[in-house]
């Protein structure tokens, strides 16, 4: 029987008292709660339970390997990949998409590209249909947000605002440093940043991030993603619930995205109303979700040290977990995984301001490294520059560096002087200028 494989992951009841995991009753099947459910949060776990017992046996054992860090990574052959391309082409031919013959007018080897069409395939398991009908939303969603004229191009960090910018190293998103045992990527969503940001500085964050980071990573595309949900509040913190309008509109790109979830974890506090919030909350997010994830969605609640012991036994480690037992994020950590994207690309961002990052004690104005120059590299010797410093390259991020617009008003303000002065003396003018930029 599958439900055997169980015997090695105890559930509770809860009174903390082990069950008999030998005998596969309905309160054992995979995907019932292993917490104490919560009345809470009724409408999720109804939500859950009901998609659990559509499954079949098979189904329902390969959700459960999947969440337990037991399941297989998919499975390719080359005679599959060329059939599953060849059949994409059919169908995108026949659907005759006007987002996508728009992508074709402006860049056709963007979406020929078998690369680009292979993330789709692998995200929805080589089901050629689903796949083609997520492009075409893919394109539509990056067409709103980033301009039709961008949609058959790669998007970079000069496409993102300013605000998309501070939003990266805000906290909002996490990859944890270390893998699970089947070696898949690690994510972390804090819930408290999202009543925080706009729907559609969001989305082009999400689209960044999932798209440009997690789907580019070949173990992302075989073996999925872990995402985890954490409602981490401490006394004093209240949890703020985001709009329907930013939930609708946010869960369209995550529906989109080619990257696919072998497993979702709710890491939720029994404080005051934040249950009854997130009860809505998650349930209408996986209302917008397929069934393949909310069947693999496990709801874990407890105190922030039960949460992470729970979540341990999922096979996610704690020794790079981006908050302590005590709830406080770690600053030290929390932006190490865009730093090394950054390095990876050997490019390089500016903000004009310092990136407010909220800790979960109280909101904390952390200007590092990541902030000023987060390609920056100590042991090789690379300088992390200061707004007083005069930067040379091409691009806007270098012309609006706050030396280097201190230094155009300087020479502004010497341009009628130098242009009167004869040739001979120039070279003095020149180098007083360069004395006052040192000077401060």
């Amino acid at each position: 029987s599958p439900f055997e494989r169980q015997a090695c992951l105890p559930c509770f009841n809860y009174d903390g008292q082990a069950k008999d995991n030998n005998i596969p009753n309905h309160s054992q099947m995979p995907g019932n709660r292993h917490t104490a459910s919560k009345p809470e949060m009724k409408q999720t776990e109804d939500l859950l339970a009901s998609e659990m017992s559509r499954l079949t046996v098979q189904e329902r054992a390969e959700a459960f390997d999947d969440v337990h860090c037991v399941g297989e990574e998919l499975e390719e052959t080359p005679e599959m990949i060329q059939k599953s391309l060849a059949d994409f082409e059919k169908v995108v031919q026949k659907e005759r998409n006007p987002i996508y013959e728009m992508a074709m007018n402006q860049n056709r080897s963007y979406v020929e590209d078998p690369i680009f069409r292979l993330k789709f395939l692998r995200a929805k398991l080589y089901d050629v249909g689903e796949a083609v009908r997520k492009m075409f939303v893919f394109l539509q969603v990056k067409a709103k947000y980033f301009g039709h004229d961008k949609i058959a191009r790669d998007i970079s960090l000069d496409d993102l605002h300013e605000e998309d910018k501070k939003l990266i190293l805000s906290g909002l998103f996490h990859i944890q440093d270390g893998r699970d045992p089947k070696g898949r990527v690690i994510i972390h969503m804090f819930g408290k940043m999202l009543s925080r940001c706009r729907a559609d500085v969001m989305v082009r964050v999400g689209y960044y991030f999932f798209y440009n980071i997690l789907a580019s990573i070949p173990d992302v595309q075989r073996k999925g993603i872990v995402a985890v949900y954490n409602d981490t509040t401490l006394p004093g913190e209240t949890f703020t619930m985001p709009g329907f309008s930013f939930i609708k509109e946010t869960g369209v790109f995550f529906d989109c995205v080619p990257t696919r979830y072998s497993g979702m974890h709710y890491c939720l506090q029994a404080k005051g109303y934040s249950l009854a919030l997130n009860n809505v909350l998650v349930s209408l997010f996986l209302n917008g979700l397929p069934r393949y994830v909310r069947v693999r969605t496990r709801i874990h609640y407890g105190s922030i040290m039960e949460l992470q012991y729970q979540l341990q036994s999922y096979g996610i480690p704690l020794s790079t977990f981006p908050f302590d037992v005590q709830g406080n994020v770690r600053t030290d950590i929390l932006n190490l995984w865009f730093e090394k994207h950054l390095q990876e690309r050997n490019q390089n961002i500016c903000f004009d301001q310092p990136v407010v990052i909220r800790s979960a004690t109280e909101d904390m104005e952390v200007e590092s490294d990541v902030v000023k120059h987060a390609h920056s590299n100590r042991e090789t010797g690379a300088i992390n520059p200061s707004e007083n410093d005069v930067l040379f390259g091409k691009g806007y991020r270098l012309q609006l560096h706050p030396g280097n617009v201190r230094m155009r008003d300087l020479v502004l303000q010497t341009r009628d002087e130098y242009e009167s002065t004869p040739r001979l003396r120039r070279r003095e003018i020149s180098m007083q200028l360069a004395q006052n930029l040192r000077a401060n």
